[in-house]
């Protein structure tokens, strides 16, 4: 019965974003993707647009017009600031664990690591990992507007090192990252994983993913993981996947997994991620947000098919 209800009051906080979030324009991405702002700038904005948002006992529908679009816009800006949680964290730790420095403002490509060479100290690497699991977690109450949230987002903060805390967080417009993050569609999608698949993990790759798949792991109710496999923004060639990576993984190597792309266009991101990781787990399973025609894959799971 707990855990029913739990579940009840996950879905209604989720339900309460995400009504907001169905009156965008998901076909035009907002001026406000292109964001370059400190760390710890963004998780105060966050704090406080989760504070306005859960501020209101009411529903969308029953607001006057101008509150239901002051809070609309709060809800578009939350929902476009929640990826930098991971994504901060997850930079740190490839960071740490690569070898490389601890720049107030760049993503490294791995490649660079071969010209930095800098040991971090195993105590540090352990630290970046709890903070980048601690950051998916915190994330996803943040996206389902938990009351913990915000004191779970200071938290993270405080224990955050002074290099990443001030990080420079940096994001662009993108059409289809946008576009495949309509809850709508995530829920589309979600409900045809229920219907053939019962997946005990789901794996997105970062960083495009973070934002959509946010919403996709409460929806399916499974935990979250991401691995950083960024073949256009960051120049990856595969899967960025460490020890700890495993590490942490192991106790899904005989569960059945679902690996997520938000935007498949010739669909090699996924194919990599299939070869790279499948044999880590028992069963495997593809899934997008978008699917477009021309793409040499298909996904086990699709929630739309783009015609370009």
């Amino acid at each position: 019965m707990r855990l029913v209800y739990h579940t009840i009051v996950v879905m209604a906080s989720l339900l309460t974003f995400t009504r907001f979030l169905e009156w965008a324009d998901w076909e035009s991405p907002p001026e406000e993707m292109n964001c370059a702002m400190p760390f710890q700038t963004i998780i105060s904005d966050i704090t406080n647009l989760m504070a306005d948002i859960t501020a209101e006992e009411v529903s969308p529908e029953a607001m006057s017009p101008h509150k239901a679009q002051e809070l609309f816009k709060k809800a578009i800006r939350l929902y476009i600031l929640l990826p930098s949680i991971a994504n901060v964290l997850l930079n740190y730790k490839i960071c740490v664990e690569h070898g490389l420095p601890l720049h107030p403002t760049i993503y490294y490509e791995l490649k660079e690591a071969r010209k930095y060479r800098i040991s971090h100290s195993l105590g540090e690497i352990q630290r970046a990992n709890e903070l980048y699991w601690s950051s998916i977690k915190v994330a996803r109450e943040c996206c389902r507007l938990a009351p913990c949230a915000g004191q779970h987002l200071k938290n993270l903060l405080s224990e955050t090192p002074p290099a990443v805390s001030s990080f420079i967080y940096t994001a662009i417009q993108d059409h289809y990252t946008w576009l495949g993050a309509n809850p709508s569609l995530l829920s589309a999608l979600a409900e045809k994983i229920k219907k053939a698949y019962r997946p005990s993990l789901l794996i997105g790759a970062a960083h495009g993913s973070i934002m959509p798949a946010l919403v996709l792991s409460e929806l399916l109710e499974v935990p979250l993981y991401f691995i950083r496999f960024s073949m256009f923004k960051r120049h990856d060639e595969e899967p960025i996947i460490s020890l700890s990576d495993q590490a942490w993984l192991f106790d899904f190597r005989k569960e059945d997994v679902i690996f997520y792309d938000e935007d498949v266009a010739g669909g090699r991101t996924l194919e990599l991620f299939v070869q790279r990781l499948s044999p880590l787990f028992g069963q495997v399973k593809t899934a997008c947000s978008i699917r477009h025609a021309g793409s040499s894959i298909r996904p086990d799971f699709c929630g739309r098919t783009w015609w370009d």
